[in-house]
């Protein structure tokens, strides 16, 4: 049985996939959109278990990047992802590397899999309690989120988008990432790569962005300066500048 996903979509152009990380959903991409659907067709999906989305119907990666893959009627799109959204970016690529035109990778997380098993338990046990909680918990959370000192606003936002996940879907999408380690896939995608990191990102941090980087071939960093780890909510204007510039000499 396919695990179903519903998805958002607008504007016109070449079609651009927008993957949420796990504390959060579709929405976190409305500022994105309202800057990119002049040129591209924007497909913002809930994963299963969030927002319109209904909760998983089977584990893993797997079921959502064929659900993906049924979104785009098996054509080609270009990839942007933002944590657990740049994991499924490349599951995908490695997957369906002929249905993908570029990946932008923006605050990736490669999984858990190789972290010591205490420490990948203490993870996993975090976010079992954050799951259950996510209502009241959510604003404290989006601090951790968020660089230092960043406007309430900004925190808030993320808190909203945070909270239309349920406990299914942000369990599954824990354990998804704490099972993989993406590392050895990188030397098998060669599609042109973005890799994005916020300057104060506290949660997956610039190491791992350092890391595609050097394995992706021809992958370029941008750094975005003054963001924690979701820059396309706490700088829109220069994510999505550094998406236009990327895209504009993609070939669609």
């Amino acid at each position: 049985m396919k695990t179903p996903i519903n998805a958002h979509r607008s504007g016109q152009g070449p079609v651009v996939v927008l993957l949420h990380g796990i504390g959060s959903s579709r929405t976190a991409w409305n500022g994105q959109i309202a800057r990119l659907e002049d040129s591209f067709t924007c497909i913002a999906p809930d994963l299963p278990g969030y927002g319109d989305s209904p909760d998983p119907v089977e584990p893993g990666l797997g079921p959502i990047v064929h659900g993906i893959a049924d979104i785009l009627r098996w054509h080609a799109a270009h990839l942007v992802g933002v944590s657990f959204g740049a994991l499924v970016s490349l599951a995908f690529a490695r997957q369906y590397p002929s249905l993908v035109r570029s990946l932008t990778l923006a605050d990736a997380t490669l999984g858990r899999a190789k972290e010591p098993d205490d420490e990948r338990d203490r993870w996993l046990a975090h976010r079992r309690a954050l799951a259950q909680d996510l209502s009241t918990r959510s604003l404290a959370r989006a601090a951790e989120i968020a660089a230092p000192g960043a406007p309430l606003h900004i925190i808030e936002e993320i808190a909203a988008h945070m909270r239309r996940a349920r406990p299914a879907g942000y369990l599954a999408v824990a354990q998804a990432i704490a099972e993989t380690d993406a590392l050895p896939w990188l030397a098998s995608i060669h599609q042109p790569a973005l890799v994005m990191c916020g300057e104060h990102d506290r949660v997956t941090g610039l190491a791992v962005s350092k890391t595609l980087t050097q394995e992706l071939r021809g992958a370029r960093l941008v750094e975005i300066s003054g963001a924690g780890h979701a820059p396309h909510i706490e700088r829109p204007d220069q994510f999505s500048r550094a998406v236009r510039d990327f895209l504009s000499v993609q070939p669609n």
